[in-house]
């Protein structure tokens, strides 16, 4: 099965930071990204706030402080539903 879109770029993100000791953030990051791919329902938004804290987490654990591609996820996710 092909990741959806949300998890792809969350895929890409993470394939970016190489943390020790982030294994569980970013497999919840991930599972977070398939659910929002899928149908969240009425808790789209709240699993949606939950992936970008997830992934600011992750990335304030010692990221290079370059954050263009968690901006531009935060982005897609909010974006309008088409």
């Amino acid at each position: 099965m092909e990741p959806g879109p949300i998890e792809a770029g969350v895929l890409a993100d993470l394939a970016d930071l190489d943390l020790p000791g982030t294994a569980g953030l970013r497999a919840a990051a991930i599972r977070l990204a398939r659910t929002l791919d899928g149908d969240a329902g009425l808790a789209t938004a709240a699993v949606a706030r939950e992936l970008r804290a997830t992934l600011t987490a992750l990335t304030s654990e010692g990221g290079d402080g370059d954050d263009d591609a968690l901006s531009a996820l935060v982005a897609r996710l909010s974006a309008p539903v088409q």
